[in-house]
């Protein structure tokens, strides 16, 4: 009688199905102790087939330790073999090679880039007035690295924003400051102080201020540092005088008008930095005068130009009688009747007008309104 998985007492021992396994339970192969033996030869010909082709093979490797360029090739459900993780690996490495040859085709470019990038740096191009060291950022040389001169360029901007904010006055804030600071000065404070330097104004003293003037016009005590305009001390000379713009100078603006440039007209004349210019009165001469004619007055006179038409009468007798004639070829009879003619006598004369000179040759008053006052000004 034939049995099937029989062990002891089988009549028709058949090996692999009458042998009984007693070794120990081998988990990872699914055998436990008192399987048959063809059981167990087959889990172990089916762990070797997997082993193989590797399919068999699943590591336990922690999912937090693989790349994202790995794990993005890997199968998303199931349990992941040797074979899954070779196929992500190969793909991985493809993909990195791809980036790196697109990335960078060639060592020497890389190496060109990376040493424009420690070339030498231009660091003295600050003017000495500014930086003394003729140099802005301290602590670095031309060959310091990038890192450094970059680090050295913080430090100094750092260093500059917190000298502004201690140091400066921001722009908001100047009209306000300026206002506290007039708002709080007193009397005894120097008048220059509100001044600007160099620029001439009109001042109507009165006497106890012309006190504190000296005789060349020399400011002193509220006034120190204040001048007269009167050609001393450095100061310009607006005694008598009105100051113009400048028309020979650098004051910029383009060509000048027609009305006051020089070049248009001899009438417009050349303005120079503290140049004297015009006068109070001028006399006109021939050629300034208006064009204009002269009438002879003949009153109180007679003047004949041509004499009034009138007879003159010369006649003579024949003595022998008979007719004749007179010095006209006139005939008269020999009675003695005498015949008159007439002729005009005409006469041309010249005649030469002198008018007496007249006028002064004085000169005229030049001078425009104007009010009287000194001109002070402030030199530092």
């Amino acid at each position: 009688m034939s049995c099937s998985n029989c062990y002891n007492g089988c009549p028709q021992i058949i090996s692999d199905q009458c042998v009984k396994y007693t070794g120990i339970d081998i988990p990872v192969l699914g055998i436990k102790n008192g399987d048959s033996l063809s059981y167990v030869e087959q889990a172990i010909i089916t762990f070797l087939t997997s082993t193989l082709d590797g399919t068999g093979i699943k590591p336990n490797i922690d999912q937090a330790i693989i790349c994202q360029i790995v794990s993005k090739n890997l199968p998303t459900c199931g349990d992941l073999t040797v074979v899954d993780f070779l196929k992500a690996l190969t793909q991985a490495v493809c993909e990195l090679k791809t980036l790196v040859d697109g990335t960078i085709a060639d060592i020497d470019d890389i190496n060109a880039f990376i040493a424009s990038l420690e070339a030498a740096y231009d660091l003295y191009t600050c003017p000495t007035n500014i930086c003394p060291t003729g140099t802005c950022i301290t602590g670095v040389d031309p060959d310091s690295g990038t890192h450094a001169i970059l680090q050295a360029v913080i430090d100094r901007l750092c260093a500059f924003i917190i000298d502004v904010d201690a140091t400066y006055v921001k722009l908001t804030d100047l009209d306000a400051l300026i206002a506290a600071y007039l708002a709080g000065t007193t009397a005894a404070t120097k008048y220059y102080t509100r001044m600007v330097p160099y620029m001439a104004v009109p001042f109507f003293p009165t006497p106890a201020i012309l006190s504190n003037f000296s005789g060349s016009g020399v400011g002193s005590g509220e006034w120190e540092k204040i001048y007269f305009c009167n050609g001393s001390n450095g100061t310009p000379d607006l005694r008598g005088r009105v100051p113009v713009g400048l028309t020979n100078g650098n004051m910029g603006g383009g060509t000048l008008p027609g009305a006051v440039n020089p070049s248009t007209s001899p009438l417009n004349p050349t303005y120079l930095l503290s140049g004297f210019v015009g006068a109070n009165g001028t006399t006109l001469i021939t050629a300034q005068i208006p064009s204009h004619t002269h009438i002879a007055n003949t009153a109180g006179s007679t003047v004949t130009i041509n004499p009034a038409t009138h007879d003159h009468t010369l006649g003579y007798f024949n003595k022998g009688g008979g007719n004749g004639s007179n010095v006209f070829g006139t005939e008269f009879t020999s009675s003695g009747t005498k015949t008159t003619s007439s002729v005009t006598l005409t006469a041309t004369a010249n005649i030469v007008v002198v008018n007496a000179n007249t006028g002064g040759n004085e000169a005229h008053s030049n001078v425009q309104p104007g009010i009287g006052c000194y001109y002070i000004i402030y030199l530092p």
